[in-house]
């Protein structure tokens, strides 16, 4: 009898703690707390209109609501979609839209105390289109050695959309700079034009390319900057030049495959395992089949061996 007075006192007391846990946890995530949340614009714009001015992206909602929703409010993201087709029936090219708060999908218990933005300033124009001659860009210089036997692009204008009074601006659409290294062993590249601001488009999807022919003036070609290797036991080895340039001559086997001679080009340091301390270590250069070494500049270089 006993034992089933102990059992029974202490069930009540495990109850009255789950009881407690359960009532506490209860309180902590059912305390209201204010929190911060960014909720994303889109906007669908009429066909024939284009912003002139860019409205606002986001807003900023102040929201109260229970602790528990919090992190999952947080946590998505929301985005809310202004069809300016259906608020702007009357065609304006100014106008106010009115932000409603409903819009946001909140859990049960949680409120907007305030919104950061209550009105959306609107400013529309006509959308224009205007021909601009393409300028083509370069992020660096031809290869030495190299020039065009043929330049060609596709077209010399393209079609831009958008707000008149950027257009009206604008003398020219640049692309996006050309490497001339990368044209080496190619006759053709696609251009990609860059527009100048978010509201241009291109209605046309037209593809723009240039064709082209690369010369090489001369057997001699210089190549720049080439990884030196260094050829050693030990692994602490330290030098400041780490790269170098060969000036080489190919045959005519060579120069049909020029594109690939600078991969296939080697740069050694040969360093004996017994030196030690700050050694000159002459630079040897291993050529593919065809290409004959004219000067290695460096020829040495110093190296720290510890």
């Amino acid at each position: 009898m006993t034992m089933k007075l102990k059992l029974k006192k202490h069930s009540l007391k495990f109850l009255s703690l789950f009881l407690s846990l359960f009532l506490w946890a209860y309180i902590l995530n059912s305390e209201k707390l204010s929190f911060e949340k960014i909720v994303y614009l889109d906007y669908i714009l009429p066909e024939d209109m284009i912003f002139s001015q860019k409205p606002p992206q986001e807003v900023i909602f102040n929201i109260e609501g229970p602790r528990a929703f919090i992190k999952t409010v947080l946590d998505r993201e929301d985005r809310m979609l202004i069809d300016l087709n259906r608020v702007n029936q009357k065609k304006q090219l100014s106008f106010y839209v009115d932000f409603n708060s409903a819009q946001l999908n909140l859990p049960f218990g949680m409120i907007v105390e305030n919104v950061s933005l209550r009105r959306i300033p609107i400013k529309l124009e006509r959308k224009f289109t205007k021909m601009l001659p393409i300028k083509v860009e370069y992020s660096s210089s031809l290869p030495e050695g190299f020039s065009f036997q043929k330049f060609q692009v596709s077209t010399t204008e393209v079609e831009v959309q958008g707000p008149k009074t950027i257009l009206e601006s604008l003398k020219s659409i640049s692309t996006r700079p050309i490497d001339f290294d990368s044209l080496i062993g190619h006759d053709s590249l696609v251009l990609e034009p860059v527009l100048p601001d978010d509201r241009l488009s291109f209605p046309r999807n037209e593809e723009i390319k240039i064709n082209y022919v690369l010369k090489l003036n001369s057997s001699e070609l210089l190549l720049k900057d080439i990884p030196i290797k260094f050829l050693s036991k030990n692994k602490n080895i330290f030098s400041k030049i780490k790269k170098a340039s060969v000036k080489v001559k190919l045959d005519k086997i060579a120069l049909k495959n020029r594109s690939n001679i600078s991969s296939s080009v080697q740069i050694w340091a040969d360093i004996s395992s017994s030196k030690t301390g700050e050694v000159i270590i002459p630079l040897n250069v291993v050529l593919p089949p065809g290409v004959e070494l004219l000067e290695v500049n460096p020829k040495t270089i110093l190296v720290n061996i510890q």
